[in-house]
C-alpha cells in the first residue's frame, strides 16, 4: 500500500515533467513530526492544522487544493473544515488516494500539458 509521503513524492516528480512550464506549485508541511516547542512556534508563524497537502498557482490568480490520502484513510475535521472554507470561497479542493486520481483532478483544473 502506497504511503501518503510516497504518493506526494511520485506526483512531484511526475509534475516536473508534465505540468504547464508557466504553474507553481508547492507543499505545505503539516504533518510532520515536531517538539511540542517547534509545533507553538510554528502555529506562532501561522501554520494551520488542516491546510491542505498541495497548493497549485493557477492562471488568473487563482489557487487550488489538494489534499493526499493513503487508501483507507479519511480527512479530519480540520481538514474538512479547510475544505469547506475552499468551497465557500471559490477555491478548487479535491482529496485523492491515488496517482491516477490526482491526475484526473490536475487535467479537471488544466494544470497538465
Amino acid at each position: 500500500m502506497t504511503s501518503e509521503h510516497s504518493l506526494q513524492v511520485q506526483l512531484l516528480k511526475l509534475l516536473d515533467t508534465a505540468a504547464k512550464p508557466d504553474l507553481y506549485w508547492f507543499a505545505i508541511p503539516n504533518a510532520g513530526r515536531r517538539s511540542l516547542r517547534m509545533g507553538a512556534h510554528m502555529k506562532h508563524e501561522g501554520l494551520k492544522s488542516g491546510v491542505a497537502d498541495l497548493c497549485f498557482m493557477l492562471p488568473a490568480g487563482r489557487s487550488a487544493w489538494l489534499e493526499l490520502k493513503k487508501p483507507g484513510r479519511y480527512q479530519s475535521i480540520e481538514q474538512k473544515g479547510f475544505a469547506a472554507r475552499c468551497e465557500r470561497l471559490g477555491h478548487p479542493y479535491a482529496v485523492v488516494k491515488t496517482l491516477e486520481q490526482a491526475l484526473g483532478v490536475l487535467k479537471t483544473w488544466d494544470v497538465l500539458k
